[in-house]
């Protein structure tokens, strides 16, 4: 597999030319975030830091990925899209290793090797991340309470949901909501706001 170091400057020009808006958003986000956590809790920075660094791998490494990944058993691409719609439309209830292993038509062992193959996590690990996305958008997109949105996610309690939010994101449901809303509130009055002369 080539190092990033092997690669050409042409191949990482390429490589950055092809990162979207929304990568690129997320690459800054995910920064920004690191750097006001990395005083409370450096080991989250450094995830946070590793996160958006593997968004910036230039092709070439991830193509190659692709290509060790299909050779080691993982699921097949109808199994992906069919565990993928089915989380997706159950974040809200309990979701069981065997029911999802039941859907693809595999053991519940075989199932999460491949799972973690295809996915790079577990299928629990997935699962709460996908609730965490989820809680996001609904706390950037709607004024429900914490503990409705945490019912919403398929969480116990609105303690669940911050135990598991403030683990992923390394900071408070409450607090995320907060610098969201401030964010597009500044966002608003830029887009809104006159420039003097």
């Amino acid at each position: 597999m080539p190092s990033t170091a092997a690669l050409s400057h042409q191949d990482m020009s390429i490589s950055f030319m092809n990162l979207t808006v929304e990568g690129s958003d997320e690459v800054s986000r995910l920064v920004m975030h690191a750097i006001t956590c990395v005083e409370r809790d450096e080991s989250i920075a450094i995830d946070l830091i590793k996160q958006a660094s593997s968004l910036l791998r230039p092709r070439a490494i991830a193509k190659e990925d692709e290509r060790k990944r299909a050779t080691t058993g993982g699921l097949a691409p109808w199994q992906v899209g069919r565990v993928k719609k089915y989380i997706e439309e159950n974040l809200s209830e309990p979701i069981s290793l065997d029911e999802l292993a039941q859907l693809v038509r595999l053991s519940t062992s075989y199932f999460s090797a491949a799972f973690k193959v295809s996915f790079e996590m577990s299928p629990h690990n997935y699962i709460v991340s996908r609730r965490v996305e989820y809680a996001k958008d609904r706390m950037a997109n709607s004024n429900d309470s914490l503990s409705v949105i945490a019912l919403d996610c398929g969480l116990s309690d609105q303690a669940h949901l911050s135990r598991i939010f403030r683990r992923a994101m390394g900071t408070t449901p409450s607090a995320w909501r907060r610098f969201s809303m401030s964010q597009v509130d500044a966002l608003g009055s830029r887009t809104t706001g006159r420039t003097g002369w």
